[in-house]
């Protein structure tokens, strides 16, 4: 019995050393911690791409954007919008997938279908290595869809002397010109300012009057109170031009302006809370304060 626990020590502690051998042996050949991680990584397929990333971003900006009248009125109707119109209305920055190649801007895209019982928004996601789509639904009486962030973050941004401007005025007639605190629209309309009596002519035909002469004979006459009066030998019809006046509608071309004025920004911090990777953000001169909640 003593000999056999013994030689069970006795394995035990070769297999320690066998191991504290070829530890020893990759520190030596291989000490930086970033190659055993990404050497680790590779073995275990860990997913080393922004994809999941870029495609919640897209579903976050899309949740706050697509709320009130933006959303589909009737059941079975669509809105929708691709990532470079996103892009274009300065909503999120180009995408790129893990051979930083930027993702397809028109493949990639937000799809709004009103159902009969709710929302439902499909966030699809293509770029060169991956392609794939998640789906978020919100109930008919909610506001917005629910946010794909678990964790949100402050972002401030310091508004002063920024140039931002009022709301447009009303269309009107009255003509406004461009200044340095002013921008002005303007809108080029056909309208109706009055009337005009048009000449028109009427012809009216007859059936000339037919008589028989000596048996034998035909002739035709129209009277008096038309143009062609007189006798025919063949048949002729009968015509009357006359005129008549008619109001027709006269028609100019209007120029309306509306304008808004240029308001210049003082002691102001603009406040939002996003997905705490919110790179639009960032790219409009907004910094993370640093403050979180879990509101998302």
């Amino acid at each position: 019995m003593y000999n056999e626990d013994r030689g069970s020590l006795k394995g035990v502690f070769i297999k320690i050393l066998l191991v504290v051998v070829i530890l020893f042996i990759l520190m030596t050949l291989f000490p930086t911690k970033g190659f055993l991680t990404n050497y680790v990584n590779s073995k275990l397929k860990t997913n080393n791409d922004n994809f999941n990333n870029n495609l919640l971003s897209m579903a976050t900006v899309a949740s706050g954007y697509y709320t009130g009248s933006r959303l589909p009125k009737n059941t079975g109707d669509k809105v929708s919008m691709t990532l470079g119109e996103m892009l274009d209305k300065k909503m999120l920055v180009n995408f790129t997938d893990e051979n930083n190649k930027v993702c397809n801007n028109k493949k990639s895209y937000v799809e709004i279908t009103k159902n009969q019982e709710d929302y439902t928004m499909k966030v699809n996601l293509s770029c060169t290595n991956k392609e794939d789509y998640i789906l978020l639904h919100m109930g008919l009486n909610d506001t917005s869809f629910p946010s794909t962030s678990t964790e949100r973050c402050e972002f401030v941004k310091n508004l002063d002397n920024t140039v931002t401007y009022s709301n447009w005025s009303n269309w009107s007639t009255k003509k406004v010109s461009n200044t340095d605190t002013r921008q002005v629209q303007t809108k080029v309309n056909k309208v109706k300012t009055g009337t005009k009596q048009v000449s028109k002519q009427i012809i009216n035909k007859q059936e000339p009057t037919k008589y028989i002469i000596n048996g034998n004979k035909t002739i035709y006459i129209c009277s008096s109170n038309y143009d062609n009066a007189g006798r025919y030998n063949t048949y002729t019809q009968c015509v009357k031009k006359s005129a008549i006046y008619v109001n027709e509608p006269v028609y100019s071309n209007i120029t309306y302006y509306r304008y808004r004025t240029k308001l210049l920004s003082s002691n102001q911090i603009d406040t939002k809370w996003a997905n705490c990777n919110d790179e639009s953000l960032l790219s409009q001169g907004y910094t993370l304060t640093g403050k979180k909640d879990k509101r998302g």
